[in-house]
């Protein structure tokens, strides 16, 4: 009887046991968790809307706005040097002052004549005068007449000339002063102080870099798309994280030969004087500005041979989905088709899921990441 007992009570204990095994299993089929213990983990970047421009980049060199080469205009010995090498000068600064004391003697030489031949062309006239009116009364002779006549416009004509020696003396006596023609930065001296220049000599080099001039070339498939007044963005390697925005002012009708490129110019404002003359630079033309394009992470696309596709996640579970692309920038590419607003792509564990993959997102970023940086117009759009 006891045996029976015995037996029963084990009998019960392994019902139990089962029963609890049992309830487990259910339990772990259904807790959350339980599933969520065999999904990959995905970081997502939900697609947002954004504005993006596509861009031409070129490399070319800069220059001066305005360059001019001082020169004298008279011969002399330099008297006096008004700037320092290097430095800033304002407009109409005296820069060289040549000695002025020969010319000034010449000035007042010629005035003095000037005076003589003025009272010679008086008498000249009172006396064709008289005997203008002597002719009228049959008192004076043709001959006297013509006689007077040409000594009249003899001295008239020695007075003009007159003139025109004081006035150019005048002229040479500024041109000892040589000014700046507007604010810039002037190059090193080639002479000093005591000097002696003639016509012709380079003295200094005078910038204008307020505004500055950078030339570059693109290739000739973008002949129908640069325009003069479109935006340009230049950097320089001593200022990477700087850039210098301008315009286009002259694109080139013609394409080189040799390189099928194009020339284009375009106007850096350069109000702090950062830039320089002859510096290598890189200029960034935007070509057109494509707003409210829905955009994500770069690193969300998965090449294949007939496109891109990315996975979508909905539901816990990873979606493939073909997408045709379009412009590209630093960290993030528009989407043309595939993709609307709001939806959350993969961004980083996308190697390891596949089309209905269960996934747990353990992070999410609102948009693309990377700054914003102008897009390449060279973009990698297939379909």
């Amino acid at each position: 009887m006891i045996g029976r007992r015995y037996d029963i009570r084990i009998a019960l204990s392994l019902t139990g046991v089962m029963l609890v095994m049992a309830g487990c299993g259910k339990e772990s089929s259904d807790n959350p968790r339980a599933r969520t213990d065999k999904s990959v983990p995905v970081d997502v970047a939900v697609v947002r809307l954004d504005t993006l421009r596509e861009t031409v980049r070129g490399i070319g060199t800069l220059r001066a706005a305005e360059t001019v080469e001082v020169k004298p205009e008279v011969n002399g010995i330099i008297r006096k040097i008004g700037f320092v090498e290097g430095g800033r000068v304002k407009k109409a600064l005296v820069l060289f002052a040549i000695d002025d004391e020969k010319l000034k003697h010449q000035l007042e030489a010629r005035k003095a004549a000037l005076e003589a031949g003025r009272a010679r062309l008086a008498d000249a006239q009172r006396q064709f005068n008289r005997l203008q009116k002597l002719m009228q009364r049959a008192v004076a002779t043709q001959d006297e007449f013509d006689q007077a006549q040409a000594d009249f416009r003899a001295a008239s004509a020695e007075v003009e000339r007159m003139e025109a020696e004081v006035e150019l003396s005048k002229e040479q006596l500024d041109d000892t002063h040589i000014r700046s023609p507007f604010d810039g930065v002037i190059s090193e001296r080639s002479v000093d102080v005591g000097d002696y220049v003639k016509v012709g000599d380079h003295l200094a080099t005078l910038y204008r870099i307020s505004q500055m001039e950078i030339a570059f070339s693109l290739p000739e498939r973008f002949m129908g798309r640069v325009q003069n007044g479109q935006a340009v963005a230049a950097t320089v390697s001593a200022f990477p994280d700087q850039r210098f925005q301008g315009k286009v002012y002259f694109v080139s009708p013609q394409v080189d030969e040799s390189t099928r490129d194009f020339l284009v110019k375009a106007k850096v404002e350069n109000p702090e004087g950062l830039l320089k003359p002859g510096a290598f630079g890189t200029a960034v033309v935007t070509l057109g500005v494509r707003e409210k394009r829905p955009v994500i992470p770069e690193e969300s696309l998965v090449a294949t041979r007939k496109g891109y596709i990315v996975f979508v996640v909905e539901d816990h579970t990873a979606k493939r989905r073909e997408v045709r692309i379009g412009l590209r920038e630093a960290g993030k590419v528009e989407i043309r088709e595939g993709l609307n607003p709001g939806e959350r792509v993969v961004r980083a564990g996308q190697m390891n899921v596949s089309d209905g993959t269960p996934v747990r997102i353990v992070r999410q970023k609102d948009g693309p990441s990377g700054d914003k940086q102008p897009a390449r117009a060279d973009g990698d759009e297939r379909s």
